[in-house]
């Protein structure tokens, strides 16, 4: 079974004339826990994970419609919050422990400036398309991706959002930027898109042969790897001058995180593959065996050799020092 990155494209492509039925204001109140369980005890699918304070191990994982989840104990408990809204959130950007964004389905945008205690919906510039993807590099900067190449920039921190859209119709599944000017996107058909002036203009790089780029990420050195579909990866040394395709797993990867040239890429059928080499190479971790029918989308680095991963029926996973050592739903 595949997550949301492939699957749920199609069916909300084709509900454009129901957005306004289906949009509902966020509560600018506190949004309360409705329920705390466990992290081996929740039941439903996840697509990103944030953590806006490791100190306290504050963290927010994003669900299906409405729903937000966030811990204060580093991911052991999770408390559900409703967000008072049918459109689900796909990806989070905090850019310290107060200030962090959400983005998701019919071009809803949350956010917060208190530690996500209380969020607030913010106007986008494409209310009728999905935002995939968000990173802000700062309190003002940021910049949204999503389908039919709509991509979407604010420089004040969210109070205004204007468009920025490729003329293109291809969908973008994620984001990150490297400095506030430049900035990376993995999109669909084996494209990685690349600003230099802060997401106002595009440079297309075709790198995958046709392979659909889900996941990418970049640490402080240079290195960058890019996943996809059917396992494809790219990787570089050089701050994306050269790029190497090669395939890094046996299925469909949705998200890769690495730090110093470490990480993570997790996927479709439970896959999670490690790196130590900066994407040249990577070794399979083998998932609990009633686990392998899922996928993982989610991906957060807790420390040096500690990661959390989560994903569809609940499944949520602490990876350390490369096993797994609890999550078993």
């Amino acid at each position: 079974m595949m997550g949301r990155k492939v699957v749920c494209i199609m069916l909300f492509c084709i509900l454009p004339g129901l957005i306004s039925l289906f949009l509902a204001p966020v509560n600018s109140e506190a949004q309360d826990c409705i329920e705390k369980k466990p992290f081996f005890n929740l039941d439903y699918d996840f697509y990103d994970i944030v953590f806006n304070d490791y100190d306290s191990g504050t963290g927010f994982m994003s669900s299906k419609v409405g729903l937000i989840f966030y811990t204060e104990d580093g991911g052991k408990s999770w408390c559900k919050m409703d967000m008072g809204t049918n459109a689900a959130i796909y990806s989070f950007s905090f850019v310290d422990k107060n200030n962090g964004w959400g983005v998701g389905q019919f071009g809803s945008i949350i956010a917060t400036k208190d530690g996500g205690k209380t969020w607030t919906t913010q106007v986008s510039a494409e209310k009728h398309h999905h935002m995939f993807c968000v990173d802000f590099t700062d309190n003002l900067h940021g910049v949204a991706g999503g389908d039919w190449g709509k991509i979407i920039m604010t420089e004040d921190g969210g109070e205004n959002w204007v468009s920025v859209s490729l003329e293109e119709d291809i969908i973008l599944y994620d984001i990150e930027f490297v400095s506030r000017d430049e900035g990376w996107i993995a999109a669909e058909m084996g494209i990685i898109f690349h600003t230099l002036d802060g997401g106002k203009t595009w440079e297309r790089l075709d790198l995958g042969q046709g392979k659909t780029f889900f996941g990418i990420s970049f640490d402080k050195n240079g290195n960058g790897v890019a996943v996809g579909m059917e396992g494809v990866e790219c990787y570089t040394s050089d701050w994306g001058k050269t790029w190497t395709l090669q395939r890094a797993a046996e299925t469909h990867l949705f998200a890769v995180k690495i730090v110093d040239g470490k990480g993570l890429a997790v996927g479709d059928t439970a896959s999670i593959y490690e790196t130590k080499d900066a994407g040249k190479t990577w070794t399979k971790i083998e998932p609990p065996l009633n686990m392998r029918h899922i996928w993982f989308q989610g991906l957060a680095r807790l420390s040096e050799n500690r990661y959390l991963i989560a994903g569809a029926d609940g499944a949520v996973l602490f990876i350390e020092h490369s096993k797994i050592v609890s999550g078993c739903p």
